[in-house]
């Protein structure tokens, strides 16, 4: 092997390392599996969709069942969130109606925003146990029973894991 052979050698080696180094020392992101049900005045939302979105990076979606259940997907069915805290906004139409438009719109209009939603819900690694979001309709508010779920509709007391009002970044779910 003459110094030319040995000088590309070398480069090759230096190549390879520094692509190694670069590309290889990157983590995959942990996704956590994130699943629960959507109430409205403590009945289950029968479609809709429930999106997650961090304070960066892609937001997270799933499709609400008949039943009011829902499980986060990003890239593949299922797959799950990153660990982090994630505004939530819930949207769902009449399915009878010919438009998908506000007035149309079978949960109140500030549940369709991140912004005025005031649901958040922290994804810590590890199994989570599923999350209830309640929702509460503004013929309720009106009449003066916001935050008033039947205790049937979430029998379970939660922890840090749930959504939440704004109230505190870690409480229960209410959007009242």
């Amino acid at each position: 092997m003459n110094c030319r052979d040995l000088g590309t050698a070398w480069l090759m080696a230096a190549c390879l390392c520094g692509g190694l180094l670069a590309g290889g020392c990157e983590r995959p992101t942990m996704l956590v599996a994130v699943k629960g049900r959507v109430l409205l005045d403590g009945k289950p939302l029968p479609s809709g969709v429930v999106q997650f979105q961090p304070a960066s990076g892609q937001t997270a979606s799933g499709q609400i069942a008949d039943d009011g259940s829902f499980v986060l997907s990003r890239n593949a069915p299922g797959d799950g969130v990153p660990p982090g805290t994630y505004r939530v906004a819930v949207i769902s139409y009449d399915p009878t109606a010919e438009t998908q438009a506000v007035e149309n719109l079978r949960v109140p209009v500030k549940y369709t925003r991140f912004g005025s939603s005031g649901i958040e819900f922290t994804v810590f690694p590890g199994a989570v146990d599923p999350l209830v979001i309640q929702l509460v309709s503004e013929d309720v508010v009106r009449d003066g029973t916001a935050g008033e779920v039947p205790p049937a509709a979430d029998p379970q007391p939660h922890d840090s894991r749930d959504a939440s009002d704004g109230s505190n970044a870690t409480g229960n779910t209410h959007g009242a």
